[in-house]
């Protein structure tokens, strides 16, 4: 006799860590794809050579999920140095400063004393000792105004705030007004004090095959259309079938259509503009003003990521800052980009565009006033729907969802 089986609309980071639970469980599972990959938004490209994800993406192993869950050495990751780099241009010519995590690298952050104001320092000091020590449950709870009254009422100065904090969160969160809500703020950044960025030896698609090979290839269907009607009847390819349940791991088209955008230039270098394994922000971002938030050299900190001899450089471009610029078409965010970046490198004018990426539906938008939770209970009646959408947008929003949905499945089917 068969096993119940739970059907999964979508094989995104959520789809496949639903699917794992069920399977532990006992249960069965089938998982319908309508691209010719899984991964959702967690892909990895191979050009010329390069290892190109789907926007600039880091792994968090600071992540409950990642710290639970995820095996990083066994993915051959790599981490980013603790800190950031900030390029300014200082009288005509770019400065590079070094931002340290003081936490980790104490004698490299002590230079920044005599640069920056002190309140401004021990703010941060305060705000990262305090959230990386602050169960989930308080940091999802309490304010719920934006990232940016969050950062002033931690008396953070707008001057602080515009060259570190709103460079790097506009790149995370795909908004450069710091709009999002607070405590999406105070989660990404304890889990950043808590663990490191790193990128897997082959691309962050790593993580999704694993899953996908762990749950079993021959129960993922590629290139497959297919619409949940009710919570047990399925249509595949335009045939209806009844089955024990179905959870769909994907947005509805409505909600993609207020996602938040990214453009991501790749750069095939001679060698690292800038080598150090730092993220490096844009100091003088301002929306209708600058185009990139921040640029990476993903080779620096993974060499697999680039052919031997070569760098991978990597543009952010938010889509409200595209928009500022009328920035619509590949071509024109290619040559905005290098145009920025000549400032900074002139020798940009030899590297080698190896793609520009346009993702429409890059991440859900979640503002203030939205009571944002860690996770989210499902109704007993109606369709079992999970992936960040459903929750808050990060890797860790995604398998919160779906360990919710998996267990929803679990309950109907064995009550």
């Amino acid at each position: 006799m068969s096993k119940p089986t739970v059907h999964i609309i979508g094989s995104g980071i959520s789809g496949l860590r639903c699917a794992e639970i069920v399977l532990d469980s006992g249960l069965d599972v089938k998982i319908y794809e309508k691209s010719e990959r899984i991964g959702g938004r967690m892909k990895t490209d191979i050009v010329d050579g390069f290892l190109l994800d789907r926007g600039f993406h880091v792994m968090q192993t600071g992540y409950p999920h990642s710290i639970s869950k995820i095996d990083f050495e066994s993915l051959g990751s790599e981490a980013f140095s603790p800190g950031t780099r900030i390029i300014k241009t200082v009288n005509g010519r770019p400065k590079i400063t070094t931002y340290s995590d003081p936490f980790r690298r104490p004698l490299s952050s002590l230079r920044l004393l005599g640069s920056e104001r002190w309140s401004d320092l021990i703010g941060m000091a305060k705000l990262r000792l305090s959230l990386s020590r602050m169960d989930i449950k308080k940091i999802f709870s309490g304010g719920d105004a934006s990232t940016y009254e969050y950062l002033r009422q931690s008396g953070l100065s707008n001057s602080f705030i515009d060259k570190l904090l709103r460079p790097l969160f506009a790149g995370i969160f795909l908004e450069s007004k710091l709009d999002t809500n607070e405590r999406l703020f105070r989660f990404i950044f304890s889990s950043m004090s808590r663990g490191d960025m790193v990128l897997p030896r082959k691309g962050v698609g790593a993580y999704p095959n694993h899953l996908a090979k762990k749950i079993g290839l021959e129960r993922i269907s590629l290139s497959t259309s297919a619409f949940a009607d009710d919570p047990t009847t399925i249509i595949i390819n335009g045939q209806r079938k009844t089955v024990d349940q179905v959870v769909v791991a994907h947005p509805p088209q409505s909600e993609e259509k207020s996602m938040r955008m990214v453009w991501t230039v790749y750069f095939d270098s001679p060698r690292s503009p800038a080598p150090g394994k730092f993220l490096l922000l844009n100091g003088d971002y301002q929306i209708g003003k600058t185009a990139i938030a921040h640029m990476a050299v993903p080779s620096d900190v993974q060499p697999s990521y680039a052919p031997e001899g070569r760098s991978l450089v990597v543009a952010t471009i938010v889509g409200d800052a595209a928009d500022s610029l009328n920035l619509n078409n590949a071509e024109a965010v290619e040559s905005r980009a290098r145009k920025e970046i000549e400032q900074w490198f002139p020798d940009c004018k030899n590297w080698k565009t190896l793609d520009v990426q346009h993702i429409k539906a890059a991440l859900p938008s979640r503002e203030t006033g939205v009571n944002l939770s860690f996770s989210k209970s499902i109704g007993e009646d109606g369709i079992i729907t999970c992936g960040d959408h459903m929750t808050h947008a990060s890797m860790q929003g995604a398998v919160n969802s779906a360990e919710t949905a998996a267990n929803e499945a679990i309950r109907r089917i064995q009550n």
